[in-house]
């Protein structure tokens, strides 16, 4: 009879292992079950976390984990016999079920469900239980049959990925010459060190009473210096300080978390509560810069319909006119583009905010009107005036799935288009990903070189190419004298 190594009679650590196993089987299998999946999972994972001392990430992870078998009746009998599975191998499991969640063919969870208990039925005697990596490979194996976009290559996607998120305070700059007819400078890091140049510059230009521009151009000349400090805003869970979120430029990594942790070590911050900020009011027409990023955090981007300019990129404006006696406060503070500011001072539409909700009505001079749902960071957070934030078991495990099959689909498009080098194509396979899904893509790839360039530009490369014999006269546009 066949059995695997963690479950070996008489073997002293097994036996600790399958204790450890039971206990998180006793904890976290009723998430499973139907009665439960419509807990408030806030409210929910808080409650366990503090119980049983492990962090509220961790918590999540395991509820999810479990209540992932809902959809796979087989592997949930032969967890609630055997405990043979952790929470780790369920997680690895569950990011493969996540990506089959929305197909509509109940035949494919069913095969499975038949593969899984398969892999966990020990064959022979000693046999090594499949690792977290050993699971996800098979499954994708199974799943590239199925739906290759569902699976693209994982190693491409780790490097696509650590190209783009770098560590916090990483920046690179290079500086280029193309023939003599133009040069640049190209500077690219992680979005918190970018946005903390960006705040720099703009404070500099401020001073100095010229554009964002002008001012880096006078910084790295030299014609100006400034010894200008700033004020970053972070927003942060009461609960979980395991990640930072800079406004406008998105959420910091493990490293970037922990440089900032030891930055305010050094120089404590200035803890700002969110429903004190929400009450924050300024005499001046301008808003100050706490009121300003809070603004920015919530709205996330223009509040008019259709419209997804960010929010650093608009202007603020007073719902209430302050001429008119309307205050400088975030409740009459909202993000709008300058083209849709044009529009509302025009008097063409108006809107009315939801102080429950934070959706905001926008009613149009025909008599129709539009609801927007407010797309920034602060739309998330749950308390008793938005109860329409609060998250249930299913409805989280739902909206994992929904971006864990997007990201899927987005790496394989782009995976494709470094095999076809079909630019276009693949970015109209992007864009429509996105607009199907409401979600968005952070590893878009980079514009072929030659569509950067101009015609000069583009025939000087091709000349130069042929010279050094990498093209043919052909393929440059260059006619070969005929010999003699």
């Amino acid at each position: 009879m066949g059995y695997f190594a963690t479950e070996r009679d008489g073997d002293e650590l097994s036996a600790c292992g399958q204790r450890a196993r039971d206990i998180e089987y006793e904890v976290f299998a009723r998430y499973a079950e139907q009665g439960f999946w419509d807990l408030d999972l806030e409210l929910e994972r808080g409650r366990v976390a503090a119980s049983l001392g492990r962090s509220p990430a961790w918590v999540e992870k395991a509820i999810l984990a479990y209540h992932r078998l809902r959809d796979l009746p087989k592997l949930r009998a032969l967890q609630a016999e055997t405990r043979r599975l952790d929470i780790t191998r369920l997680e690895a499991v569950g990011e493969t079920v996540d990506k089959l969640y929305r197909l509509p063919e109940q035949d494919v969870l069913e095969e499975f469900d038949e593969l899984l208990v398969q892999m966990f039925t020990p064959t022979r005697a000693g046999q090594a239980l499949p690792s977290p990596m050993t699971i996800r490979r098979r499954l994708n194996d199974r799943l590239r049959k199925i739906d290759a976009s569902l699976a693209p290559d994982p190693k491409k996607k780790k490097e696509r990925k650590d190209k783009k998120d770098r560590p916090f305070g990483s920046c690179e700059a290079e500086f280029y010459g193309l023939n003599d007819y133009d040069a640049g400078l190209s500077v690219s890091g992680d979005a918190a060190t970018i946005g903390l140049m960006d705040m720099r510059t703009r404070q500099v230009a401020k001073e100095a009473k010229c554009s964002q521009s002008e001012a880096i151009k006078r910084l790295l000349t030299g014609e100006i210096t400034s010894t200008t400090g700033i004020v970053l805003h972070l927003f942060a869970s009461k609960s979980d300080r395991s990640t930072y979120y800079v406004p406008n430029f998105g959420w910091t990594d493990a490293e970037g978390t922990e440089a900032l942790n030891a930055m305010m070590e050094e120089r404590p911050p200035r803890i700002v509560d969110l429903e004190e900020a929400e009450q924050a009011t300024t005499a001046s027409y301008t808003p100050t810069d706490a009121i300003k990023a809070y603004v920015q955090a919530r709205d996330g981007c223009c509040i008019y319909p259709g419209c997804d300019r960010p929010a650093n990129k608009c202007q603020l404006d007073h719902r209430v006119p302050f001429g008119d006696g309307g205050p400088t406060t975030p409740s009459n503070l909202f993000c709008l583009c300058q083209r849709h500011h044009n529009v509302k001072t025009d008097r063409r539409a108006f809107y009315v905010p939801d102080p429950a909700t934070g959706e905001v009505v926008w009613l149009f001079a025909d008599g129709t009107y539009q609801v927007v749902e407010p797309e920034g960071l602060l739309a998330e957070s749950t308390t008793p005036e938005r109860p329409r934030w609060r998250q249930t078991i299913a409805q989280r495990r739902e909206q994992k799935a929904a971006v864990t099959e997007f990201n899927a689909r987005c790496h394989a498009a782009v995976e494709k288009y470094e095999q076809d080098e079909d630019y276009h194509a693949c970015v109209a396979e992007l864009e429509r990903l996105e607009k199907a899904s409401g979600l968005r893509f952070e590893y878009w790839p980079s514009k072929p070189m030659w569509m950067t360039m101009s015609e000069g530009e583009w025939k000087a490369c091709l000349l130069r190419w042929y010279q050094e014999g990498m093209i043919s006269a052909e393929r440059a546009g260059i006619e070969e004298p005929v010999p003699f």
